[in-house]
């Protein structure tokens, strides 16, 4: 075997050199240079039918997954306001979205860090999941009372902001504030906040009892205690609050719910009494301090006695 092979290559390459030795025209019209050409063309012909189909078929499974990678558009969005205060609709709109979200394009950790550096949102969460589902779900920062300078008037600043109840400022959006337009004002001293900017945080006991004054005067019917309007703070144990029928009320920063009981109790005698109330001290537990709105009538003599 070993033999007749090896006889058959050195016989096909004496074939190739008397084949060299001949001139280009006689190896062109060649007989058996015209065979071996079209056992050759043959060979590549079946070469190229196998690997077309497999070329083929590549080519049309990337194709296929490209085209299905950029069509996962994410149509069914889930969406969770923790507080009803920002819609959807406001939410895509600060994330730039107008239309379908395409999967293979989903930038998942830049759109939380988007919704994050909104400064009326305090935290958010997205998660896409396969195939067209997006989950948003986010945190707003809920105002608790409007906050300005005390000396806004002075300086010219009449930079107005909301607090939330970590004490950080937020700008005041009408679009999202609705229920929260008729919040109190809290009046700052210039030692409460470093700089009156949104992103700024007022610390955590100077705000308490600002905080514990809202959340009591919440548990009361406005027919029970009216509206508070303004906040002042003019010393560090002093409270001034405003009411909406234009009661001035002084307060301790500490326990503020008994106080709360006080005001309430006072101003349901001044209610039975018909005898409005000008302004109340209701730090003393016993006795507490009231001044009477005079009646107009009333006022005029007091007036004309003065005379």
């Amino acid at each position: 075997m070993k033999q007749r092979n090896k006889y058959r290559t050195e016989k096909q390459q004496n074939v190739q050199l008397l084949e060299k030795a001949l001139s280009l025209k006689e190896r062109l019209f060649s007989l058996l240079a015209l065979k071996r050409g079209a056992r050759r063309l043959r060979r590549w012909f079946i070469i190229a039918l196998i690997a077309l189909p497999i070329i083929w078929g590549i080519f049309h499974s990337v194709n296929y997954a490209v085209e299905k990678a950029y069509s996962l558009s994410i149509d069914n969005i889930s969406y969770v306001a923790r507080h009803g205060m920002i819609s959807r609709a406001q939410t895509m709109e600060i994330l730039g979205i107008r239309e379908a979200v395409n999967m293979a394009t989903l930038d998942v950790t830049g759109m939380k860090k988007t919704l994050e550096a909104h400064p009326c949102i305090a935290s958010a969460t997205i998660r896409a999941e396969m195939p067209e589902t997006l989950h948003i779900e986010i945190d707003e920062r809920i105002p608790v009372v409007f906050v300005e300078m005390e000396n806004g008037t002075d300086t010219g600043d009449r930079t107005r902001l909301f607090m939330d109840p970590d004490g950080v400022l937020f700008p005041v959006n009408e679009a999202y504030h609705r229920k929260f337009m008729n919040a109190p004002t809290w009046y700052l001293q210039p030692e409460d906040v470093a700089v009156m900017k949104e992103g700024a945080v007022i610390k955590a006991e100077t705000c308490r009892p600002i905080k514990e004054l809202i959340a009591a005067s919440n548990a009361y019917d406005l027919a029970e205690i009216p509206a508070i309007c303004e906040i002042f703070r003019p010393k560090d144990w002093k409270l001034l609050i405003t009411l909406e029928n234009g009661t001035e009320v002084l307060m301790q920063v500490y326990d503020i719910k008994d106080q709360l009981a006080r005001l309430a109790m006072l101003l349901e005698h001044a209610r039975v009494s018909k005898k409005p109330m000008r302004s109340i001290n209701v730090i003393p537990k016993i006795n507490p301090a009231v001044i009477y709105a005079e009646s107009p009538s009333a006022e005029a003599d007091s007036q004309q006695k003065k005379k």
